[in-house]
């Protein structure tokens, strides 16, 4: 394992360690309780209009980065094919190619580990239209996976990400964090923005209800993903994130936050309110 992830895991863990802990009466791992995946077709359109998608509008500088930042994440969620997406990226393997490099190996491995003829028709349908994107075979995926491994700056010292959070986890107080935060977003790095995004989630949510103690552990993992949402990525129907919370969880619906309703209830409606909050801060000028 390289340095990064060691020192990433270790500074996410301390943040996630302190929800668990608070949060679970047990040690059992952390299990999210979906429902049933509906019986009806998952919708495979394409992804709406941006218009069509509810998002926090920064103004001033911030809209450069936000439309950059957009852009990007478009680029991957409305790839057809990402072994093609995956080595034209690679041709000029910056560390925003470098993400979303990453992004796409990332899904075509949990996308091949999956036995289609297992899964329920609405999670099987999900799997199949993200293996047609795919295109990778396990052989040409362990390729993709030693090309991006050796593009790769193993120095931690240069690593903006890890540097950046170190920042955040060390701002005095909220309005210290929300400063580290927009001055990231300014910079509209992905990975910095993804990084950033969880540990906020997870540090913004409150004190659990007495009787629903698990209450956060539930609903932390998936804060990335709304505040992307809430920053106007791609989320609907269609979407790479949408497809892949069906195939996984069995949260089928056409969009990523409503599928999140469907799977987290009434836990939704705090997941979003501390999602907006991040997404705001991070767009903020």
């Amino acid at each position: 394992m390289r340095i990064r992830e060691i020192a990433i895991g270790a500074a996410l863990s301390g943040l996630l360690a302190a929800v668990v802990v608070l949060t679970l009466p047990t040690s059992e791992p952390l299990r999210v309780t979906a429902p049933a995946p509906v019986a009806s077709a998952l919708p495979i359109a394409a992804p709406a209009p941006r218009g069509a998608r509810t998002a926090v509008t920064p103004p001033g500088a911030a809209q450069g980065a936000t439309t950059r930042w957009r852009d990007m994440d478009a680029s991957f969620q409305r790839a057809r094919n990402l072994r093609e997406f995956f080595y034209e990226r690679m041709r000029k393997p910056d560390d925003d190619a470098i993400h979303y490099a990453m992004q796409a190996l990332e899904l075509c491995g949990r996308v091949l580990a999956q036995d289609g003829d297992a899964l329920p028709p609405a999670r099987r349908q999900a799997a199949s239209e993200l293996q047609r994107r795919c295109d990778f075979t396990r052989e040409g995926l362990q390729d993709a996976q030693r090309q991006v491994r050796a593009a790769r700056h193993p120095d931690p010292d240069q690593d903006t990400a890890m540097q950046t959070l170190s920042n955040y986890l060390a701002a005095d107080g909220a309005g210290g964090r929300a400063a580290v935060l927009s001055a990231a977003f300014a910079q509209g790095d992905p990975t910095t923005i993804s990084l950033l995004a969880t540990a906020a989630v997870v540090q913004n949510l409150p004190a659990p209800a007495a009787g629903d103690m698990d209450a956060n552990a539930r609903v932390a993992p998936f804060g990335h993903l709304l505040v992307g949402c809430r920053l106007g990525a791609e989320c609907g129907p269609g979407a790479i994130r949408t497809l892949d919370l069906c195939m996984r969880f069995g949260l089928c619906a056409d969009s990523v936050p409503a599928a999140l309703q469907q799977g987290l209830g009434r836990h939704f409606a705090l997941l979003d309110k501390v999602a907006t909050q991040v997404a705001q801060d991070l767009s903020r000028p």
